[in-house]
């Protein structure tokens, strides 16, 4: 089943605009903070140098002897009124050439503005009889917040290019999930359709044929029915296999109790040892761990053993051999190994990365004419994941199989 393309093209460009809107917004509140803060910044500098030279006028004015008034920066213009006319102001050449319109009948305390090209901030004051008016030149401030514009917009849109690619690459890493699963998806429904089309096959086949014999009984074809039986019991068997899986899929609530592991394990391979002596195998118990305690879904647990010594059954010919062994994790010990073996048929390297996928059976399985669906092992590893154990195998094509269990102990 191939992936519609067009539905990937449209998420991936949706997903795309998404990452740009969301990154274009963060860089561009980013650069707004930096440009608002910086000019805040340069302004309140100019107002608190303003300031300081305003009292330093000031406590000049409040001496006995009228001088000159001494500046804390020669860039500044000051005009003192007394009684609305000019009693002092600085000569200064350089803002001889630019002097601004004086301003004094202004309300505000500080005023920025532009003249003949230039830019100025201006302090009014009232001190007694005195206005006192103080004006800078702020052209390199100005030039300042001007070339820090020109900059931040330079890097905006170089940035663009970069959040482009920046986007492109979030999208990409978005959309691996999502067409993984729609992979997964496209596979199981493949998968499913053909392991369902063959036993749907033979029974519709062996019905037909009955059709076709209308006068014979029920025993002149016993074994067409009996064929046409096991088809079915295939079938049913595949459907509840689908069934659990999916709902291991949704993770069902899980029911988390503490019990001993030796009694349940002694409790599911009781009924094994009948069913080995009744096919010739020898089949055999050991748990050499002491402290056997664990905290899990114990039903869930018993699940995944079950899986894989029916596996162990069904991959082992007569006079093979089967063992379920419980020992402390050499690696950890605060965790137990349940390990399920086998001396049956084993399974080759090239298929052990594949084994745990749905409805994978290999081409030495299928040829033996194995029943199974492969549907087991991938419903003991979403249940192992859902519980929180670990489960792999280890193999020998030809000499045997192990399938092992690591489960926490509790204390």
């Amino acid at each position: 089943m191939k992936i519609n393309k067009d539905v990937f093209a449209k998420t991936k460009n949706k997903l795309l605009r998404i990452n740009m809107i969301v990154v274009m917004c963060f860089l561009g509140m980013l650069l707004a903070f930096t440009m608002i803060y910086f000019r805040y910044i340069t302004y309140t500098n100019i107002d608190k140098e303003i300031g300081q030279e305003f009292k330093h006028i000031v406590t000049q004015l409040d001496n006995s002897e009228y001088e000159p008034i001494k500046l804390l920066d020669p860039k500044d213009m000051v005009y003192i009124y007394e009684n609305g006319r000019i009693k002092y102001y600085t000569e200064n050449d350089y803002f001889d050439k630019i002097l601004p319109e004086r301003k004094s009948d202004t309300d505000e305390v500080f005023t920025k503005y532009r003249e003949n090209g230039h830019f100025f901030k201006e302090l009014n004051v009232n001190v007694g009889d005195y206005h006192i008016q103080i004006i800078r030149n702020i052209d390199s401030e100005m030039f300042s917040i001007s070339k820090l514009i020109s900059i931040i917009l330079f890097l905006g849109i170089i940035s663009l290019i970069f959040i482009y690619m920046i986007s492109l690459y979030l999208t990409k890493k978005a959309l691996v999930p999502i067409e993984t699963a729609w992979k997964n998806q496209a596979k199981f429904i493949q998968d499913a359709s053909h392991e369902l089309r063959t036993p749907i096959t033979i029974v519709s086949s062996k019905l037909e044929s009955l059709l076709k014999k209308p006068d014979s009984t029920i025993g002149d074809e016993a074994e067409m029915v009996a064929i046409a039986m096991k088809e079915t019991r295939r079938l049913k068997k595949m459907v509840n296999d689908l069934l659990s899986l999916t709902k291991e899929d949704g993770i069902v609530q899980l029911n988390k109790e503490s019990f001993d592991l030796k009694t349940l394990i002694d409790e599911i391979t009781e009924d094994y040892f009948d069913i080995a002596e009744y096919q010739d195998k020898e089949f055999s118990c050991d748990i050499s761990a002491d402290k056997t305690d664990v905290y899990t879904d114990k039903n869930k647990f018993k699940q995944i053993l079950r899986i894989f010594i029916d596996n162990a059954f069904k991959y082992t010919k007569s006079g093979d051999s089967i063992s379920v062994i419980v020992k402390d994790d050499d690696e950890d010990d605060d965790r137990l190994i349940v390990s399920v073996n086998d001396t049956g048929i084993g399974i080759s390297k090239e298929d052990i990365p594949n084994l745990f996928d749905r409805f994978f059976r290999s081409d030495n399985v299928r040829s033996k004419d194995i029943d199974g669906s492969g549907i087991g092992l991938s419903i003991a590893d979403v249940t192992a994941k859902n519980i929180g154990v670990d489960i792999g195998v280890t193999s020998e094509y030809g000499e045997g199989s192990s399938f092992f269990i690591k489960i926490k102990k509790k204390y």
